[in-house]
């Protein structure tokens, strides 16, 4: 897996955060993702980091559920919003934040489990009724990784 240079990262993440996350929302993360939050729960990424020419820079990625400056959010927030809205289904786990405040997320069940998507808020419809057609990124977490420059 890919190391990710990071200019503020978090601590590794806890396993009982993990399991607990997993718990609360009935979802099973892929184990690529497991291994990176085990070696870092999340962090802010340098300013050049992008998928490609055209993306927007990454800005960070989530924390599982601690919130280690004031300003971010966790996946454990994001996945509660996610419920009680329903706008997304919860087969998309957001963890990564892009700086126009749009996110990435991982599919985690389903025929397409461990798919990576970029979920543009303003065109979520489109992703929804099309979703390999319209985000896919990377057909893993660990691809997702290697994307980034």
């Amino acid at each position: 897996m890919k190391k990710i240079r990071f200019e503020m990262e978090n601590p590794p993440a806890k396993v009982e955060d993990m399991k607990r996350l997993e718990e609360h929302f009935c979802i099973q993360l892929p184990e690529d993702m497991k291994q990176f939050y085990l070696e870092h729960d999340g962090g802010v990424l340098p300013k050049e980091s992008r998928i490609d020419e055209e993306s927007c820079r990454l800005r960070h990625f989530l924390s599982l559920e601690h919130q280690y400056q004031e300003q971010d959010t966790t996946i454990y927030e994001m996945l509660k919003w996610q419920k009680m809205d329903g706008f997304i289904p919860m087969k998309y786990v957001p963890f990564c934040m892009d700086e126009a405040g749009d996110f990435y997320y991982i599919q985690v069940s389903g025929e397409e489990y461990g798919t990576v998507y970029y979920i543009f808020s303003e065109c979520l419809d489109d992703f929804l009724n099309d979703p390999k057609g319209e985000g896919l990124i990377a057909h893993s977490f660990s691809e997702f990784l290697e994307c980034i420059k």
